[in-house]
């Protein structure tokens, strides 16, 4: 692959990059493969009821291991979208969308640490005993979850609209896809009770692959810079 044709799979970049300027792309590859692989160990069985649901989910052994992983992506997450802002590795006209999903991805985090604490509730949930760290993650998620979701989907729209590539527009689709739809579950499960709409939670693997399908593009660009 030659250089002018690997550029021209990378986004448009505002500053020539540097040597030292591949670790935010590097970080934002690492946190959409952490989130990929805890969400692929998240339990995902529904029961009857939602209570019964959280109850089996709470008790699987993968929980604990899972949301560290999803914890600890998210992190990396947050830092390679903010190295990429400081950076410029975007076009001036992505920073405004960079800075909002940076903000809500941080929030995000804030909701992930009861969720992760959740799992030591299941007894707890089963005997109808208070559940704080449980209680706390389901009234928190309602809003950050679709700030996640749908930033990183405003985020996808905007990086593919400057970047005016094919592939940028086609991992926009996914981004776009993921993000609403994992926006969507956790307001659609506290509205209507159901336990089926926890299936929605899924659409999570999508955001990862936008999140490791940019920052392949950011490295592609970084090489082609360099190579030039």
């Amino acid at each position: 692959m030659t250089a002018e044709t690997t550029a021209g799979l990378a986004p448009a970049v505002a500053v020539p990059g540097a040597v030292g300027r591949r670790w935010p792309a590097v970080l934002l590859g690492l946190g959409g493969l952490l989130t990929a692989v805890g969400g692929s160990l998240h339990p995902h069985d529904a029961q009857e009821t939602l209570t019964d649901t959280l109850v089996g989910l709470l008790s699987s052994p993968a929980w604990g291991t899972s949301h560290l992983l999803i914890l600890a992506g998210v992190l990396l997450v947050v830092a390679g979208l903010a190295g990429a802002r400081r950076e410029r590795l975007f076009p001036d006209q992505v920073r405004g969308w960079l800075t909002v999903a940076i903000v809500c991805w941080a929030i995000a985090v804030v909701e992930l640490v009861p969720h992760l604490l959740a799992g030591s509730e299941h007894h707890a949930l089963e005997a109808g005993e208070a559940t704080p760290m449980l209680t706390t993650h389901l009234t928190l998620s309602v809003v950050t979850e679709p700030l996640l979701g749908l930033s990183i989907a405003a985020l996808a729209v905007a990086v593919a609209r400057a970047a005016h590539t094919v592939p940028a527009s086609l991992l926009a689709v996914v981004g776009v896809v993921g993000g609403v739809v994992f926006g969507a579950a956790a307001p659609l499960v506290a509205v209507t009770q159901d336990p089926a709409f926890t299936a929605l939670f899924s659409a999570d693997a999508l955001i990862s692959v936008w999140l490791v399908g940019t920052a392949l593009r950011l490295l592609l660009a970084h090489r082609a810079r360099r190579t030039a």
